[in-house]
């Protein structure tokens, strides 16, 4: 994800989980954040996350596809930034497995289309 795209997602994110804490060591072992010490909270509850795509398309995401375990009762967010120059003249994002676990997913490269439709995969 771009950085200045990332840097505002983590924002509001932070913004919406303030009543958790954070656990920082682990974000500076895995490079994820921001990631939050889930002890002794039996049901941790957290943002929606939702991408909106050109053309109108959204794919909301289950809290399973961008919560991350990263420790022992730790959780991280499962989105980093690239951290590289812009090499192109759109913003991009890149979803990685975490992210499309149970969807059905076709890249379309000759039309330059992505589609997506939610299902349980066993």
């Amino acid at each position: 994800m771009a950085p200045e795209v990332f840097e505002h997602v983590a924002g509001e994110f932070e913004k919406l989980t303030k009543g958790y804490k954070r656990a920082e060591e682990v974000e500076a072992l895995t490079r994820l954040r921001p990631c939050y010490n889930v002890s002794g909270i039996e049901t941790p509850m957290f943002p929606s996350l939702t991408f909106h795509f050109k053309g109108g398309a959204e794919m909301a995401l289950p809290e399973e596809n961008y919560m991350a375990p990263a420790a022992w009762e730790v959780l991280c967010l499962a989105i980093r930034s690239d951290n590289l120059p812009v090499i192109s003249s759109g913003p991009s994002i890149i979803l990685g497995s975490f992210q499309m676990q149970n969807y059905h997913v076709e890249f379309d490269l000759q039309n330059e289309r992505f589609g997506f439709k939610q299902q349980q995969c066993n």
